[in-house]
């Protein structure tokens, strides 16, 4: 009877051991199949922390669990904290969870930008894996990262597949429109060009709805526009069909962000038809207030280009030493910050930060400069995307709040690791957006440099024409010739307009001034 009994308890003991040793299996599963089962109620946040607590019990759920956090976050509105997930779950080669998330890539493309995604989709994913409407982000991805890289002719390839009803189909548009400008193939970029301007409305537009992200999707639809305009214009210029280019930069609003490099440009296309004194009247439109904020060494070299190609060697003599002056400091500046800060892309970040921050028309050179290009839509979302980052993180804070029955402690559980989820994607930004800044400081020291070359040349050319003219002069007086004006600073006439206007300008006449001078060079000039 004893030996019975304890046989009865070792049983029971042994059917108790085995029910513990399973009981892990079954939570780990049971948690996974809540988990989607909560995804389908609607209950996101509470979904996304029952396949968390699947994997954190059982290492080898992890694609599942991280395919159905990546869902329920994206649902939830938390896409910062979904761009990790994705990115894992990509990683883990699991095809069953790869192509369950692959669902979400043209939304969080759309949202969060390419950058952070695009290596991770070539890397991880094929063409097979995606559906119709998905297909368009990955062929969107591999296009624009073999321009990138050069290959035009196989970026064509890619963008030509992305669906015309996709969101991201007005900036394929500008690709392939760059990439038949580049190949020389001119009339297939201008009518890419054309087909972007006509669907830059279209951008992101059936994606995102509340109203600050429209406010965001206005400026980059209304800057898309603009470039696709300008795309077009130096398509025509290429094409040395100069009157066309003119009267499709025109198109280009002058509140536009864009729209002081365009008046450059159109310079440029008035100096390409030797029409030097409209090029002047171009270039006058940056002494105005109104554009005070610009920083653009060019303008300056081809102001003094277009008096030396008049032959006004004074004019010229003066700019050269005005841009001198007002250029050296400022290019010594950005050199050191780049070479102190090399290993530290947080500091660019801050700089770009600081100077967005600043009044648009601030007196500081180095800010004058960085708003070339910290002012554009890319590096502003990326601005944005930090206070996303930090409004994710209020939520999750609040979700966690919202759930009884668990442990609220801080930095705990699946709320604290989403801290650290978010700790990792606000450095991805300030990682990105000081890259950004550290090359766009880079290029720009470079075509300073470059444009101080150029000056020092139209100064040494300026010197050979007045020594030749000069010589010239010379040569009638020693023949009794005196019908050579022989002043070589020409007091000029009324009807010559030098335009100074000592800041008094009409903006909706930028850009629309003509000088009326006379070339010197008739006079013994080259």
């Amino acid at each position: 009877m004893i030996r019975s009994r304890f046989a009865l308890a070792a049983c029971c003991l042994l059917t108790a051991a085995l029910a513990r040793a399973e009981e892990p299996a079954d939570n780990h599963t049971g948690y996974l199949r809540d988990a989607q089962a909560l995804y389908q109620s609607g209950q996101y946040f509470k979904s996304a922390r029952y396949a968390f607590a699947a994997h954190e019990q059982n290492q080898s759920l992890r694609p599942e669990a991280y395919s159905w956090i990546t869902l329920s976050l994206t649902r939830a509105g938390l896409y910062n904290a979904a761009s990790y997930f994705f990115i894992r779950t990509l990683q883990t080669g699991n095809k069953s969870a790869i192509r369950r998330v692959l669902g979400e890539t043209e939304n969080l493309l759309v949202r969060i930008g390419g950058d952070i995604l695009r290596k991770y989709l070539i890397r991880h994913t094929r063409y097979e894996d995606y559906d119709l409407r998905n297909r368009s982000a990955y062929l969107y991805s591999l296009g624009k990262d073999t321009l990138l890289s050069g290959k035009e002719e196989k970026a064509i390839g890619y963008l030509n597949g992305i669906q015309a009803g996709s969101p991201l189909w007005p900036i394929a548009l500008q690709l392939r429109g760059s990439a038949n400008a580049i190949l020389g193939r001119n009339d297939l970029a201008i009518r890419d060009f054309r087909e972007c301007q006509s669907r830059s409305v279209d951008l992101g537009s059936r994606i995102l709805r509340d109203p600050r992200a429209s406010r965001q999707l206005s400026r980059e639809s209304d800057d898309l526009h603009a470039r696709c305009v300008a795309g077009e214009a130096r398509t025509l210029y290429q094409m040395e069909r100069f009157d066309d280019a003119d009267q499709v930069y025109d198109g280009i609003p002058k509140s536009s962000f864009v729209w002081p490099d365009i008046l450059f440009e159109q310079a440029w296309n008035s100096f390409g038809r030797r029409e030097y004194n409209r090029t002047l009247g171009r270039l006058v439109s940056y002494k105005s207030p109104a554009l005070g904020f610009v920083f653009n060494t060019e303008v300056d070299v081809l102001r003094a280009q277009s008096f030396l190609a008049l032959c006004l060697y004074q004019d010229a003599n003066q700019v050269i030493n005005e841009f001198n002056d007002k250029y050296t400091r400022v290019g010594e500046e950005v050199k050191r910050f780049v070479e102190v800060n090399s290993n530290n892309l947080k500091t660019f970040h801050e700089l770009g930060k600081n100077a967005l921050s600043r009044s648009l028309y601030t007196k500081n050179d180095f800010h004058r400069l960085a708003n070339r290009f910290v002012r554009s839509p890319y590096f502003q979302n990326l601005v944005a995307a930090e206070r996303d980052v930090g409004g994710e993180l209020n939520a999750v804070r609040q979700f966690d709040h919202m759930q009884p029955g668990v442990s609220h402690e801080p930095g705990k559980g699946f709320p604290g690791f989403l801290e650290q989820v978010l700790g990792w994607r606000l450095k991805s930004i300030q990682l990105l957006g000081g890259a950004f800044v550290k090359n766009s400081l880079i290029d720009y020291h470079s075509a300073l440099i470059a444009d101080f070359e150029k000056m020092a040349f139209i100064k040494l050319e300026m010197l050979r024409q007045a020594k030749d003219k000069l010589i010239y002069k010379n040569s009638q007086l020693a023949r009794g010739d005196d019908r050579g004006r022989g002043n070589m600073r020409p007091s000029r006439r009324d009807y010559q307009y030098y335009w100074s206007f000592n800041g008094e300008f009409w903006n909706d006449e930028l850009g629309d001034y003509v000088f009326g001078l006379e070339s010197e060079c008739q006079n013994g000039g080259s």
